[in-house]
């Protein structure tokens, strides 16, 4: 499929195995090693030429990519991290099943395009368990976003790709954090990314 024809995606089903017709991912179509340029979405000439996109910014930033998918596809991506559409555990239970039947359905879309996905476990402990809904036993490409002093969201996160994955070092990238989320990542054997913009103003990140 030719990325820069497409200008809108169709309206489709896709299969499940779940109650909430939550899409399943494809095993087929799983992020590996991290290609470089990494680069957020919504960053302009960066994002055009990143091999792997990510979501890890404000939400309004990516708000027009439910509207219309094919928007990611006219870039040079070969793989995504699936977009992570803000869950806490104030977030109303509907509303966060329906963040997360979007985020998932678009990565089944961009799988289905020829894209490479690496499914996002970064959502408020409410949501760890409808969040493994649609990845398949045995998937193993994950991601989330590292918060500084927010170690044992990270760890129960690692628990979760290991059991999904069933491999006790998953293939799991970790956004910034800072310092001790780095040193984490580095004793656990997990790619760590630096986040240099809210590192560098001591921000959470």
């Amino acid at each position: 499929m030719n990325a820069t024809e497409l200008n809108v995606a169709e309206d489709c089903l896709y299969p499940s195995d779940n109650k909430y017709d939550i899409p399943c991912l494809r095993s087929d179509r799983q992020g590996g090693h991290l290609l470089l340029p990494f680069a957020p979405y919504g960053a302009g000439r960066k994002t055009k030429t990143a091999q792997t996109i990510h979501f890890y910014v404000d939400d309004y930033r990516f708000a027009s990519v439910w509207k219309n998918p094919a928007k990611v596809l006219n870039t040079c991506a070969r793989a995504v991290i699936e977009p992570n559409f803000s869950l806490f555990d104030t977030t109303p239970f509907a509303q966060g099943l329906d963040l997360i039947y979007k985020k998932r359905w678009l990565a089944r879309y961009f799988q289905e395009c020829g894209l490479n996905v690496y499914a996002d476990l970064n959502v408020s402990s409410k949501f760890y368990e409808v969040n493994r809904l649609g990845i398949p036993a045995g998937y193993n490409a994950f991601a989330t976003r590292g918060t500084r002093g927010h170690l044992a969201e990270l760890e129960t996160e690692l628990m979760i790709a290991r059991e999904i994955s069933g491999q006790a070092i998953p293939n799991l990238i970790v956004y910034g954090g800072g310092q001790e989320i780095h040193d984490f990542c580095n004793q656990n054997s997990l790619t760590y990314i630096h986040d240099f913009m809210t590192e560098k103003g001591g921000a959470n990140g």
